[in-house]
């Protein structure tokens, strides 16, 4: 196997005019670099990425967690960033929490030992503090620390408005929505604030079930409709995530409830796996390869050394029109 030496021997240059090649890091002349990219193919050498990292006080990964990677938001975005991190030859390495704070910990504490170059995170089960004891590059995806740390997310605000518009305009009287609880600083809490506060001032009956934003199981969103099913089952509008209304319209359906005829519904967070719904899924949509892209992109210049506004980034959500609300 062919060494950096054995390129700079067959090029005549010197190991460090090749490291600067490969690196791209440096002034080469033209005619240089093409000699060295020759030898390069010639010899058919593979540089050793591992020392290359070590050199460079990097590793070339970072790190991405999110509370379960079978929830379809979740899953979405990480396919994007892995996408968006090989674009600066970065590779993802994807960490599940299963909404427990001791993994949360255990990811982090890889990053104070330059395990990983730096974190996306998109749980928040540990407090503040722990965050703001690590100088190291961390973004975070819907959770505020006000100028500690990054925050990308969507306009929630404008999200729960379109929500509450949306089934107002379809002649709800009596709606019931699922509301995420948490004690974190989640700029997602906000759509709920904003829904409740449109339905109520409109005059509507208002109820809520609430659900543990950081617990995005199956078994989380079947107990909450199984809850809808057997207390509120005379509403006629619902609004949650795309998850959650799903398993309530699969309970509706079967408790013999028409959509939209009985029962009108919002989705929130517009994922592919809100298209298999029946009937069609009125869905408020979170432009996922946004979020992925201004995430990794805030990361890269935070792990270069760039100056990064700290404030946070919204995103805008648009409301996808379908038959589970039809007026």
């Amino acid at each position: 196997m062919a060494t950096i030496r054995d390129v700079a021997q067959r090029a005549g240059v010197g190991v460090a005019t090749v490291s600067r090649v490969l690196s791209e890091n440096g002034y080469v002349k033209e005619e240089t670099r093409q000699k060295v990219l020759e030898a390069i193919q010639e010899l058919n050498y593979t540089p050793n990425e591992i020392a290359r990292n070590l050199y460079y006080k990097r590793t070339g990964i970072v790190a991405v967690i999110i509370p379960q990677i079978s929830h379809p938001f979740f899953a979405e975005f990480v396919d994007k960033v892995v996408v968006e991190l090989f674009s600066y030859n970065y590779k993802a390495m994807i960490c599940n929490t299963w909404s427990d704070g001791s993994y949360e910990l255990q990811y982090f504490d890889m990053l104070k030992r330059n395990m990983v170059d730096g974190i996306i995170c998109g749980t928040h089960s540990i407090t503040n503090e722990e965050y703001f004891n690590i100088d190291r590059p961390i973004v975070a995806l819907d959770h505020t620390f006000g100028k500690a740390i990054p925050c990308v997310s969507v306009n929630h605000k404008e999200g729960g408005r379109l929500a509450a518009m949306e089934l107002i305009e379809a002649g709800c009287k009596n709606v019931l929505q699922f509301r995420g609880s948490s004690k974190t600083g989640s700029p997602a809490l906000l759509r709920h604030d904003v829904f409740e506060q449109i339905i109520k001032e409109h005059g509507i009956g208002y109820h809520e079930i609430l659900t543990d934003i950081n617990d995005v199981s199956e078994a989380s969103a079947d107990k909450a409709t199984y809850e809808f099913i057997n207390n509120y089952s005379d509403v006629d509008g619902i609004f949650g995530t795309d998850i959650i209304v799903m398993s309530a319209m699969k309970r509706a359906h079967e408790k013999g409830i028409d959509i939209p005829g009985q029962l009108k519904v919002v989705g929130y967070d517009g994922t592919e796996m809100s298209r298999l719904a029946s009937p069609g899924l009125t869905t408020i949509c979170q432009p996922i390869g946004d979020l992925a892209k201004e995430s990794v992109k805030i990361m890269m210049d935070l792990i270069n050394g760039k100056d990064v506004d700290t404030n946070e980034v919204h995103l805008s959500v648009s409301l996808h029109r379908d038959k589970s609300t039809a007026h």
